[in-house]
């Protein structure tokens, strides 16, 4: 399966080029994360890729999710992989078709495209270098190993702490679990619901700036 996708190249530098690979959220489509592409790194090709599945909301989503605040059960887990393979089989496509350096690419994703992010960060390092996950969490059920066995990962995530869609606790007391072993995973609260405040946008332009190859 081929994603439809949006595309900003990227405005200067060398062949191949660095890139940030956009996952929206439950409902949402490829429009949503693009809206960021100018405030990004003109250095970086963005690319806003839109989900696979259609919603009956009218948006698209990488897996379906069930109407209960179970964590186990939150989520289709078997479509969750399934769409971690897609994208990831993807990005090797985008890498040749985009003039894509291949060991620069990084992951942007909201809620539900966050909790892909942190799945293909953790189990695919050799196809993502670093991943800004916002308002999401590590979706264990549908990780190749524990949380705790991951080392050397690159990671933002940030949430807010009145977020009633994705529980606060979801995300701090998973990512806590990896910042143990993982030094360089930044995991910042902001008073908010489920959404990406300025204050958060912020920090993760200058996150990313912090984190840049080149």
């Amino acid at each position: 399966m081929t994603l439809e996708y949006q595309i900003r190249e990227a405005k200067n530098g060398a062949l191949p080029v660095p890139a940030i690979v956009l996952l929206h959220g439950y409902g949402s489509n490829d429009n949503d994360l693009f809206s960021f592409a100018d405030y990004l790194p003109q250095t970086h090709t963005i690319i806003s890729l839109r989900a696979p599945l259609d919603t009956s909301m009218g948006g698209y989503a990488w897996y379906t999710i069930h109407n209960n605040m179970t964590q186990d059960k939150w989520s289709d887990d078997e479509e969750a992989i399934i769409s971690i393979k897609t994208v990831t089989d993807q990005l090797e496509e985008l890498v040749n078709k985009h003039n894509l350096d291949s060991n620069d690419i990084s992951l942007m994703g909201f809620s539900q495209g966050a909790i892909l992010s942190w799945a293909i960060l953790l189990d695919n390092p050799d196809k993502v270098r670093r991943a800004i996950c916002m308002s999401g969490y590590i979706n264990k059920n549908i990780l190749k190993k524990t949380i705790t066995s991951y080392a050397g990962i690159l990671a933002f995530g940030s949430h807010g702490s009145e977020d009633v869609t994705v529980p606060y606790s979801w995300a701090k007391d998973s990512i806590e679990v990896l910042q143990a072993k993982n030094p360089s995973v930044v995991f910042n609260t902001y008073p908010d619901g489920h959404n990406v405040s300025a204050r958060s946008f912020q920090d993760i332009i200058k996150w990313l700036e912090e984190t840049n190859l080149k």
